[in-house]
């Protein structure tokens, strides 16, 4: 059942066969049958049709036995399978401990980025904003003043890589001088690093193009007036981020990190269907 999405993940990668029944819920009726259409689609606001799916499966009979056992059982192995991810995993936990429920985290192309699509909770709606498909690099910083100013009451905090954070990184003086007090968290491994791991992994460690020449974060952020934090564990980030929050100013945490694990093959799964 799809509510909403393009559907692209599943499709493409993932692969189709007949046993495969598709369920479609979506306002745009050009989205039903991209890619493949839908065993049933159904165009409409996706609060009106559940709701209404909802009143059906009560008139239906005998609700199934529970499956919550099962549900608790899969999601335990994926924690485990994920946990060789820790260095991300515990960053993500100590933003999420730090910020309140109705906190804003707006995602970026980066190592921490990536895992938090999975790992990340969210406890509100629109607290979360992602750069969708579009695949925005450099993005995080910019989007977080529009977020700050249309939110102004929310705490609002963006995470980037040093080489997505240099994108933008002049709209400090925006932040600054509009009072927009965003915090933007910079992991900084001195390198476009995805792209610098595929090019040791995918291509006999021909690495062009991808280390990075940074300047001092934590300078670079008092020079605009903006606070300027330093923090090297998921400890140290979490009682940053609550200074930050604290000071009411723009604030950068500048977080050194190594070479981080690879999220990868956990992101983009394999094909599995059709069944061998």
């Amino acid at each position: 059942l799809g509510i909403g999405t393009r559907m692209q993940t599943g499709p493409m990668l993932w692969g189709l066969d007949k046993e495969l029944k598709i369920l479609r819920i979506d306002i745009d009726a050009a989205e039903i049958k991209r890619f493949q259409p839908p065993a049933l689609g159904i165009v409409g606001d996706s609060r009106d049709v559940l709701a209404e799916l909802a009143a059906a499966l009560e008139k239906a009979g005998p609700k199934k036995a529970s499956r919550e056992e099962e549900l608790l059982s899969v999601k335990a192995q994926a924690a485990a399978e994920i946990d060789h991810l820790r260095p991300q995993i515990d960053f993500l936990d100590a933003i999420r401990a730090a910020l309140p429920a109705e906190g804003i985290f707006v995602d970026e192309l980066t190592q921490v980025g990536y895992v938090g699509r999975t790992h990340y909770p969210v406890h509100q709606p629109l607290t979360y904003i992602p750069s969708g498909y579009q695949g925005t690099l450099g993005w995080s910083l910019a989007t977080s003043l529009g977020v700050k100013a249309a939110n102004p009451d929310k705490p609002v905090l963006s995470i980037a890589g040093d080489g997505g954070f240099m994108f933008t990184v002049q709209e400090l003086a925006t932040a600054v001088q509009h009072g927009l007090a965003t915090i933007s968290v910079v992991f900084n491994d001195g390198a476009y690093g995805n792209v610098r791991r595929g090019q040791v992994k995918d291509y006999g460690n021909r690495v062009i193009g991808s280390d990075l020449r940074n300047p001092d974060f934590l300078a670079l952020a008092q020079s605009f007036g903006a606070l300027g934090l330093r923090a090297r564990t998921p400890d140290e980030l979490g009682a940053a981020i609550t200074r930050g929050l604290d000071g009411g100013r723009p604030t950068v945490i500048d977080v050194p990190v190594g070479e981080l694990p690879d999220p990868w093959p956990f992101i983009q799964l394999p094909r599995v269907r059709p069944k061998a």
